[in-house]
Parts: C-alpha cells; sequence; structure tokens
C-alpha cells in the first residue's frame, strides 16, 4: 500500500481528464484527493487505488502554475512532498505544479495505463520511415503529383525551389506542362514549410481549369475567389483572376493580408509598369517571398516588356535594361557553340571560343557545356523548355470527311466507331448542346457507349465521365467533349480525334489537339474533321490546313498570321494572297526561330541531371505506403479493400478512433499507389507518400496522445518469465523554420531503444523492430492496467536507462547530420563563389547572403533535441500463456 501525504501530486489512471490531484485527507481506509482542474473531490480505496504518483526527474521539465514550464536541475525529498530546484536555485514544492495535465507524454500515459494496441508503435515507425526517406532523397514535394514523371518538369521545380527565395519565370512552350511545373513548386514550398499563405491569379477563363488541376494532380485545395464576400484570411491557397489584381479595392484587400507566395498565370497580360502614389500588383509582387510568373510568349510581346518582368522577379539583377540587351546579344552569339557542345562534335574554331571563355576542353562535350551554361545571365531565373528540346511527341495526320445533312455524318460517325471498336475516340465540339444531343443520339440510336463531358457537369461527374472513357476493359468508346469542358484534360492514351466543328481561332484549335498531342502519346496522332458540305468549318478547316499548315504540326506564327490575314483571305482569296502569306509565314517562323535562346533551352533541363531525378523518384516509388494504410485502416477502424487490381476502396465507418479522414471525401474514396494507374484514372486518388492522407496520420499522431503508449506480451523461453521490455521511440525536434534545410541531412528523424529489466546494454540491433512486431501480442486492457499497476516501479529505471542511450544516439544522429549539412552547404558556398567569378549575375552580395544563411543553419542544427515519441512495454512469458 503506497503512503498518502497530505499535499502530494497524483494522478487517477482512468481518467487523466480530471488533472493533477492533490492529497486533501487519508482515513483509514481511503484517501480523498481534490482536482483544481476541474474543481471536484473524489475518494479512493487505500487498497488498489488506481492512482499513480507525480515525480519528475532531473532534466524534465516542471509546470509551474503561474510561471509555467522550468527546467529541474535537483530533486529534494521534505516529509514526503518532493521539492523541485531550479538551474537558478528556484525551489518549487509540489504543490505549485499546475494542475493541467499534459496528455500526450508517452511515459506518463503508460504509468497511467492508458494504453492503445501494440501495432501503433510498429505503425509510428513505418510512417515515419517512409516520409523520412523522402526527405532524405530532398525530393519532398516532386513525388505526390498525379502526372506523368517528366524529366524537365521536375528539373525545373527541383532547381527553382533550390534557391532561398523562389522568383522564377516559367516560359515553357505550349503542351509541356508549366501549370504542372508551378503545381510541383508550390507543392514543394508548402510541403517544405516554406510557403503556407499562396495567392494564384490567373485569367478569368482559367479560374476553373487551375482550381480542378490544383485539386486533381497536386490535392490542394484552393479558397476560390467568387465575390466581394472573400474572406483572404482563411485557408492557405487562394485563387482570384487577373481582374482582382486591377481591381483597387480587391487588391488593397489582398495587400492587407500576409502572403508567402504570388504565382500569375499568362503574366504577360499584367503591365508591370506602376503609376505614382496608385497601388499596384507588382508591389505585393516585390514584397512576397516566392514569385512565379508565368508565359508561354516571354519575349514575342516586347523586349522591354520581358525586361519589366524580369526586373520584377529580381531588381537587384535586371537594373538597366540597355545592359539586358547587350548581355542578351552576347549570349546569342554562343548559340552556335551551345548547339555544337549539346550535340557531341565541336571544331578547332569552337574550342578556341571556349578558350577565350576561361572553359577549359577536356573532351567532355557535356563537361564544357554544363561550364557554358553557368555563364548564361537569366539561367538562375527563367525556365524555357521547347518540344525540339523535349522527346516524346508524334506526327499528326488530318483528313477531312464532309456530307449533306446532320443525319448523314451521325451515321457516319456510328459506322466508323463500330468498325474501330478495339479503338479510344475524342470527340470536341463548341456547344454543350451539341455534344449532349449527339452522345444521346449515340447511346439510344446506335447503342455505341459514350460518355459525355461538358462544362454543365460538376467536377465529381467530369472524374467520372473521364475515368470511365479511360478504362481500358469497360470504359466507353467514345468521349463527347464541349470546347470549355475539355480545357485541362489530357487524353494521351487515345490516339484518334474527331472535330464536329472548326474553332475560329488556330490556337483554340490548338487546344484541342493538344488534349492527345502531348508528352505520354505513343502513337501518331489521327485527326478527322465530320463536316458538312458548304459550311464555314469547311472554309476554316482549309484555311488551318492548307494555307497556314498548323494542323499536321504545332505552328507558332500561325496566331499572328490568322489575325492578320484571316479577314482578307475569307472575303476574296486569291493566288497573289496565298503567296504573301506563305511568304510571312515562313519569315516569322524563321524569326521565331532566330530567336530562340538555345542557351536558355539547355540549361532548362541540364542532363544528365533530370533524368536522374525521374530515376530517383521512380526508385522511392517502389516503397509505397500500402503496407501504412493496411495498418491505418486496422488500427482506425477504417474500411480498406481491394476491389481491383491495383485499386482499393477507403471509405470511413461509423467507429472510426478519429473524426475524419485526411484528404478523403466523406463518403470515402477509390484510392491507388500506382502512378500510372491514377494517371489512367480520374476517379482515384494517388496515395503517395505525399498524400494529404498520409500526411494528414502523422499530424494525427504529432497532435494527439493516439498510440503513444502500449502494452503487449512476448512469449518467450529466452529470457525469464516476468522480465519487461521497454522499447521508444525517440524523434528529433528541429526548429521550424529550418525544417527544410537539416532534416533531409538526419538519417534517423525517429530511432529506438530497447533495454531489458536487469540488462545495462541497449538491444536495438540485437533485436530489431520487425523482428519483434513479428512475435508480440497484444494483451488483454483488464490484465494490461493491472499489470502496469504491479510494476509501475519497475517501469522508470527503465526509461532512464533509455533515456542514457537515446542520449548517445541523438549525439551520433546529431554528429551525421551536422558533417553531412556542413558538406552540403560547403559545396553550395562553393558553387556560388564560382558563379561569381563567371556570371556577373551572381554578385558577392549572394554569396554574403548564402554565407549568413549557412551560419543561421548550424545555429539550428545545435538547438535540435530529442524527445519520447513512444514506448511500448513488453512482458516476457512462457509459450502458450494467451
Amino acid at each position: 500500500m503506497a503512503d498518502f501525504i497530505q499535499g502530494q501530486r497524483w494522478l487517477v489512471d482512468s481518467e487523466l481528464e480530471l488533472g493533477l490531484g492533490m492529497v486533501q485527507s487519508v482515513e483509514a481506509r481511503a484517501v480523498t484527493l481534490y482536482f483544481p482542474e476541474c474543481d471536484t473531490e473524489r475518494q479512493y480505496a487505500l487498497q488498489n487505488a488506481p492512482l499513480t504518483r507525480l515525480i519528475l526527474e532531473v532534466g524534465d521539465s516542471l509546470e509551474h502554475r503561474e510561471q509555467g514550464s522550468l527546467e529541474i536541475a535537483k530533486v529534494h525529498e521534505l516529509n514526503g512532498l518532493v521539492i523541485y530546484e531550479t538551474p537558478e536555485g528556484q525551489m518549487v514544492p509540489e504543490t505549485e505544479l499546475a494542475d493541467a495535465v499534459k496528455r500526450n507524454n508517452p511515459v506518463m500515459r503508460l504509468l497511467t495505463g492508458q494504453t492503445d494496441h501494440p501495432n501503433w508503435f510498429s505503425f509510428r515507425s513505418a510512417l515515419n520511415r517512409g516520409t523520412q526517406a523522402i526527405w532524405n532523397a530532398q525530393l519532398n514535394g516532386l513525388l505526390g503529383t498525379r502526372s506523368n514523371l517528366l524529366p524537365h518538369q521536375l528539373y525545373v521545380a527541383k532547381q527553382a525551389t533550390e534557391h532561398t527565395h523562389v522568383r522564377a519565370l516559367l516560359a515553357d512552350e505550349v503542351g509541356l506542362g508549366k501549370t504542372i511545373e508551378a503545381g510541383l513548386i508550390i507543392n514543394r514550398l508548402a510541403q517544405q514549410g516554406r510557403a503556407k499563405r499562396i495567392l494564384i491569379a490567373v485569367p478569368e477563363a482559367l479560374q476553373a481549369q487551375w482550381l480542378v488541376e490544383l485539386i486533381r494532380r497536386f490535392s490542394l485545395f484552393c479558397e476560390m475567389y467568387q465575390d466581394a464576400e472573400h474572406d483572404f484570411a482563411i485557408g492557405q491557397v487562394h485563387l482570384v483572376t487577373h481582374k482582382q489584381l486591377k481591381d483597387l479595392d480587391t487588391l488593397l484587400e489582398i495587400e492587407s493580408h500576409s502572403w508567402d507566395m504570388l504565382v500569375v498565370d499568362e503574366a504577360h497580360h499584367l503591365p508591370t509598369n506602376a503609376k505614382p502614389n496608385i497601388p499596384h500588383w507588382s508591389e505585393l509582387a516585390a514584397s512576397t517571398d516566392h514569385l512565379l510568373l508565368l508565359t508561354a510568349t516571354p519575349e514575342q510581346l516586347g523586349l522591354e516588356a520581358h525586361f519589366g518582368r524580369l526586373h520584377l522577379l529580381d531588381s537587384g539583377r535586371f537594373v538597366s535594361f540597355e545592359q539586358y540587351q547587350q548581355d542578351e546579344q552576347a549570349f546569342s552569339e554562343l548559340t552556335e557553340l551551345a548547339s555544337a557542345l549539346n550535340a557531341g562534335s565541336i571544331n578547332n574554331q569552337q574550342q578556341a571560343q571556349l578558350t577565350e571563355l576561361g572553359i577549359h576542353w577536356p573532351q567532355d562535350s557535356k563537361t564544357a557545356l554544363s561550364a557554358l551554361l553557368d555563364r548564361h545571365g537569366t539561367g538562375r531565373v527563367v525556365y524555357r523548355n521547347t518540344r525540339k528540346g523535349v522527346q516524346g511527341f508524334h506526327d499528326r495526320e488530318a483528313e477531312a470527311v464532309c456530307f449533306n445533312s446532320d443525319d448523314e455524318r451521325v451515321k457516319a460517325l456510328a459506322d466508323w466507331l463500330k468498325n474501330h471498336l478495339d479503338e479510344k475516340i475524342l470527340l470536341i465540339t463548341h456547344s454543350k448542346d451539341t455534344a449532349k444531343q449527339l452522345g444521346f443520339q449515340l447511346r439510344h440510336e446506335y447503342a455505341i457507349d459514350a460518355s459525355v463531358f461538358h462544362e454543365e457537369l460538376d467536377l465529381i461527374e467530369r472524374d467520372r465521365a473521364a475515368a470511365h472513357f479511360a478504362d481500358a476493359e469497360d470504359g466507353s468508346q467514345v468521349l463527347v467533349c464541349s470546347e470549355i469542358g475539355g480545357e485541362g484534360r489530357n487524353f494521351q492514351f487515345c490516339r484518334h480525334l474527331i472535330l464536329w466543328d472548326i474553332p475560329n481561332h488556330p490556337d483554340m484549335l490548338e487546344q484541342r489537339i493538344g488534349r492527345l498531342d502531348r508528352i505520354g502519346q505513343t502513337s501518331t496522332i489521327q485527326i478527322h474533321a465530320f463536316l458538312l458540305e458548304q459550311s464555314q468549318d469547311l472554309g476554316y478547316f482549309n484555311w488551318y490546313h492548307s494555307t497556314l499548315n498548323c494542323i499536321n504540326q504545332i505552328q507558332p506564327a500561325a496566331g499572328a498570321i490568322h489575325e492578320q490575314y484571316a479577314e482578307a483571305w475569307f472575303t476574296e482569296p486569291s493566288d497573289a494572297l496565298a503567296e504573301q502569306i506563305n511568304q510571312d509565314l515562313q519569315s516569322l517562323t524563321q524569326q521565331l526561330e532566330q530567336g530562340r535562346d538555345v542557351l536558355l533551352e539547355l540549361n532548362s533541363c541540364r542532363q544528365p541531371e533530370a533524368d536522374s531525378i525521374k530515376e530517383e523518384i521512380e526508385q522511392l516509388e517502389q516503397n509505397h505506403p500500402l503496407a501504412v494504410v493496411e495498418m491505418a485502416a486496422n488500427l482506425l477502424n477504417l474500411h480498406f479493400e481491394s476491389i481491383a487490381q491495383g485499386i482499393y476502396e477507403l471509405i470511413p465507418s461509423s467507429n472510426m478512433m478519429i473524426p475524419m479522414l485526411p484528404g478523403i471525401p466523406e463518403g470515402g474514396a477509390l484510392v491507388t499507389f500506382s502512378r500510372e494507374i491514377a494517371c489512367g484514372r480520374e476517379d482515384t486518388l494517388f496515395l503517395s507518400w505525399e498524400h494529404p492522407f498520409i500526411q494528414g496520420l502523422l499530424d494525427i499522431l504529432e497532435g494527439t496522445d493516439l498510440g503513444q503508449a502500449s502494452i503487449a506480451v512476448l512469449e518467450t523461453e529466452q529470457v525469464p518469465a516476468g522480465s519487461l521490455l521497454l522499447e521508444v521511440q525517440w524523434s528529433v525536434n528541429i526548429p521550424g523554420l529550418y525544417q527544410h534545410s537539416i532534416k533531409p541531412h538526419i538519417n534517423e528523424s525517429v530511432f529506438r531503444t530497447l533495454v531489458l529489466e536487469g540488462g545495462k546494454k541497449d538491444l536495438n540491433d540485437v533485436l530489431k523492430e520487425d523482428a519483434l512486431q513479428q512475435q508480440v501480442k497484444a494483451m488483454p486492457v483488464k490484465v494490461a492496467r493491472k499489470m502496469i499497476r504491479e510494476a509501475k516501479e519497475r517501469i522508470s529505471p527503465l526509461y532512464d536507462l533509455s533515456q542514457t542511450f537515446a542520449k548517445q544516439r541523438f549525439s551520433e544522429v546529431i554528429e551525421q547530420a551536422s558533417n553531412a549539412l556542413n558538406n552540403h552547404n560547403a559545396a553550395r558556398l562553393e558553387r556560388m563563389t564560382y558563379l561569381a567569378g563567371i556570371n556577373k549575375l551572381v554578385t558577392e552580395q549572394d554569396i554574403e547572403a548564402l554565407s549568413q544563411q549557412i551560419k543561421a543553419e548550424t545555429a539550428a542544427m545545435a538547438e535540435c533535441e530529442f524527445t519520447t515519441s513512444s514506448t511500448r512495454l513488453v512482458l516476457c512469458a512462457p509459450p502458450g500463456t494467451l
């Protein structure tokens, strides 16, 4: 029987919510405790009282009722009461301890019998190991995207985010995925904790498309601006249109809130010149840490306007327009040399040119090219990939078939579809009404499985229609799609495109063809125009196909020529006008080709670095989180079941241990761990280590007491029966501001100790966690609590011994991490110093800023601490006990 003395502090094992109790009185057979936290008294029988004495140890922190957290330097006992001494010499009697109990203390939960299933211990470990591997590879933020792994996109995203402040212009050609690159950068900064408040501004016509892309591809949910009642204070990501950045009142409201990042799509539509004393969006751009501008036409709308955007990105580097012109002219003269190096063959004159530039020719074209690219001025700010530089595009073949009536062409379409039953066909028409009617006719008059996709459908209905079309075995043969309904959707698994009508601008036509003509397409694209005789559509087809030559191939000059000559051509076509158009088309095409910045294009996707990023991600994805999700389903009472090859059903249940599933719709979802399946079936969620569901599980473990303490039985003859094993997980705490720079260098953000009662060694290496997990069994709750009550005095010495080993392990972890960080930063500084010597846009100020950042990171490493993450007490028993 424990000795109770008035003033002592005790905990009730089964009711931690009562707080810390104080002994009020002791009678012959009962003790009375007062709980100030809830202002109540409880009386307990002295025999087997469910109470645990709270005695803190040297090195622990106590919570003072008035002064908050204080460190304990010494522990004294006086007349049965405990008095704690701080390093400053302050004496704190236990009667002055705070009345509330921090429930997320694993040891406290173990001592008071607040335990969970023993599998929680391994669940925590597996979840942490999986996510830490992504950090160690320095690829966090790049894995969770529902898209194909394209080296040029991955390279741009990783390279841009290497800088402390991400300020870049994404200028890839149409079809290469600027939106995905931007999403990767946004997602990476968010995952690293570097961008918690993000504002995205896009043209009004693209607002819905961006919303869909961010949700579908990145699981980033936005607050979309719809009216003046929009609350910019809530949420992480806000999606507005250019109109809001131009509207003075809305802009002032936006500027009244803090933002870490600003993203502007089609940035060339917004002027960069501000008028005196009038608020302008460029001021917001200048004040945010991270700025991302997107435009596929960076220079074609005026070199001075392009310089204005560069000045907005980095006013310290891009100061003089005249100097910028001179620098760019000098770089353009190196185009031929860069192309030769990229081809792996240079002549003697070009070798001499390299020598003049201070580049040693080591008979290695790639090394010399890398050195040449380092000298490129805007290469650290602007990224531009082109179709010529990115492999994976196929030819196009177009044909037009004409009909006398709609009935005739609908019947011809049905016959054509029945003759191509093994093919997927995308049909696009301008009007949603036409799409709905045509889909109805194909289904009900001709018994053809046709999905319909248009703007009246909500996002879920669109996803289902697209997923049904994408299903290779049971899906629809044809997807009938309206103009706006097809925006932002990619169907590169399909090679047949049927044009039911022809848009009145070549850019809109290219948008249609671009649904199929994308990276990932494996066949020649077949374009079939089903048109009416003597229709305007037929005239447009002939204009695009025969005159502008923009159907069978990408034609960058087509838009400008169309706007200049279309009206004249359709009014009075002639051979002379056709010849003039052809000459101007060739001339403009040649100008655009000559204006290519080959250095910039090569610098936007350096090889072999770009391919190696893709290979590393593919390697990491072989260890997907299926096993972790299965454990989560068992521990949290979720419905998780395989329903098809690689596809699972994840649905909340009525008796879940948490109120809702993070990142999963209220009604559940179909999920997959395969990138290939996720890209082909948009009705599934792609559960990578970076999906909000997995990240949410981590947040639950870090923010709640679930699974912090558990008890298990190990049936063995190798250890005396009744002996205790204490297994503890320790986590490394990193100062929040430096998580993204320190965590990649810590091999073990969570490490384990294992001690045996009566032993003096850490058995972590002797009995691995996975091996022990396979042998332990759960203990009935009543038995576990009884065992805890009887073994309380034996647990603390085991924990003290574990802490001794943990200190040693922590020192080793931090030493290894410090060395890795120092080596990494030394290489960064050396690289920056080298660039400052050859690239005038890299200055001494850059070197100094990096030096200061390195000092701050080194200081933050010294502030890292370790804390108890979870505990598992294992009772050794003879075989057959349970």
